[in-house]
């Protein structure tokens, strides 16, 4: 009875990798795909509650997100929680062996002793979580964390493996939705001034610029509010990562390519301050340069290191011989390399190419 019981949820299982697998070429905007996905994983793991931020795949801080959950109220102390400063560590889980963690495994079944689920979780009446870090060879687009109620059985160690198996998958599916939709931008959008915000050693907001506001309105819902209440949760990541003693931070830079609310692309950036505001951060967020845009959309093409080059020159002008000559190949190669980045990126001409790639087109975000 075991065994048969055993075997009936492997071949569940089994399925849902597949159907994960098609899912990540189905072409659906983040959203979509992230709801197609949770629906699939509720049927190989049970949970309830979840939370899927995505992440910029350089840093892997949060860039937006969706989530099924209570703790809206909670997600500074979480963003800043996760960074740094509990048990379990999502930049340590970034750039560790494994992609999946569970915060019973990690605390010995004693819940307790994770800060995070002390402050932020046990009040909302959350049991075990499993956290696993979206990441495929091009870096980590995304982290999903399935949670189960505080009356409910912790993950098991299948849950766990399924969910670090899977995770090349769900890193796969993110990268991809990032170009859902995609169509040229009508206009160019006027720039807007750099805004900064100065954040001290708790990570309260003490003062910024003038345009702050204006970028709060880009990055956030339509109405936003007061400053302090709205920052997205990239900007305690960021802090957080900032003030993290140098013998305890993992090397990922602070900073977050993101596409706002009216289609823009945006940095968000930091450093920390010398002087009279020793101890304080600036966080910068600004228009992102052609160059950051190209960087980020390549990898979500899967262009390779070869094709990335190729293109940074035709992105300068340069001509099939001249583009030759500058990679030692002949031109014959040069158009075998062009026809596969057309085919990657779906476009027609060189011309549609460098629009894609230099973010000239809309896409959903």
């Amino acid at each position: 009875m075991i065994y048969a019981a055993f075997m009936v949820r492997e071949r569940e299982r089994r399925r849902v990798r597949e159907r994960l697998v098609t899912l990540a070429g189905a072409g659906l905007d983040a959203g979509e795909a992230q709801r197609e996905a949770i629906a699939l994983l509720r049927r190989a793991v049970a949970f309830e509650r979840w939370c899927w931020p995505l992440t910029d795949p350089g840093s892997a801080l949060a860039t937006g997100g969706i989530a099924e959950f209570d703790l809206w109220a909670e997600l500074p102390r979480i963003a800043v929680l996760e960074e740094h400063g509990d048990i379990t560590s999502k930049p340590r889980l970034v750039v560790g062996p494994r992609a999946s963690i569970t915060l019973s495994a990690a605390t010995g079944g004693d819940l307790s002793r994770s800060r995070r689920w002390r402050e932020c979780l046990r009040p909302y009446g959350i049991g075990d979580e499993l956290m696993t870090v979206c990441r495929d060879r091009h870096g980590c687009w995304g982290s999903v964390e399935l949670m189960r109620d505080s009356d409910e059985p912790a993950f098991d160690e299948e849950d766990l493996d399924l969910l670090h198996e899977l995770a090349p998958v769900l890193g796969t599916l993110l990268r991809r939705s990032l170009l859902a939709g995609a169509q040229p931008v009508a206009a160019e959008r006027p720039p807007l001034p750099p805004a900064t915000l100065i954040l001290d050693g708790e990570l309260r907001p003490a003062s910024w610029t003038s345009t702050f506001r204006a970028w709060l309105s880009e990055l956030g819902p339509e109405g936003a509010g007061d400053a302090a209440e709205l920052l997205p949760p990239a900007v305690y990541e960021i802090g957080t990562r900032l003030l993290t003693p140098a013998d305890d931070a993992t090397g990922l830079p602070a900073f977050a390519r993101t596409r706002t609310r009216t289609g823009r692309w945006a940095v968000l950036e930091g450093a920390v301050l010398e002087g009279a505001g020793d101890g304080h951060v600036a966080v910068t967020l600004r228009d992102a340069s052609s160059g950051e845009i190209f960087d980020l959309l390549s990898l979500a093409h899967d262009l390779t290191r070869r094709e990335r080059q190729l293109v940074a020159l035709v992105r300068e002008g340069l001509a099939t011989g001249q583009l030759a000559e500058a990679l030692s190949i002949s031109p014959h190669t040069v158009q075998d390399h062009l026809k596969a980045v057309f085919a990657k990126t779906r476009v027609r001409s060189r011309r549609e190419l460098v629009a894609q790639l230099s973010g000239q087109m809309s896409i959903g975000r």
